[in-house]
């Protein structure tokens, strides 16, 4: 579309799905725009080969989702601060930005997890506040 490129691949809110024509229901983008590239995971959890496909593009930022899962709650299936800063390290991501947090007070997880996590592995990362811009 237009200088945006446009991937999706699989996300798995709970579990991959497919739809009788083998579609994922549940999708991340890959955006490709002049030298970046950027992944927005949507809703997921980490789920086997997603490394592999992230690996395919050589990502200089990823937005992914730190507010984990807690069916008592009604949550569903999302990576923890924990989970997203390892798959920010284990799929070679430029810079990590959390997201999913300080939005509703039932589905919300403090950034502080993902930080630590983030600075023990050595996975460059940047907490927005609400609002906030980044310019690259």
């Amino acid at each position: 579309v237009g200088a945006f490129t446009l991937h999706a691949i699989p996300a798995a809110h709970e579990a991959l799905e497919q739809d009788e024509q083998g579609h994922y229901r549940c999708i991340g983008l890959i955006v490709e725009v002049g030298p970046w590239t950027l992944y927005h995971s949507g809703d997921t959890l980490r789920y086997a080969n997603m490394v592999d496909y992230l690996r395919r593009w050589s990502i200089d930022v990823a937005f992914l989702p730190i507010n984990g899962r807690d069916p008592q709650r009604g949550v569903a299936g999302n990576l923890s601060g924990l989970e997203a800063a390892h798959l920010g390290r284990d799929a070679g991501i430029g810079l990590v930005i959390p997201c999913h947090y300080d939005m509703f007070t039932f589905n919300t997880a403090p950034p502080d997890a993902f930080v630590q996590a983030a600075a023990t592995l050595g996975q460059p990362q940047r907490v927005l506040r609400c609002g906030e811009r980044l310019t690259l």
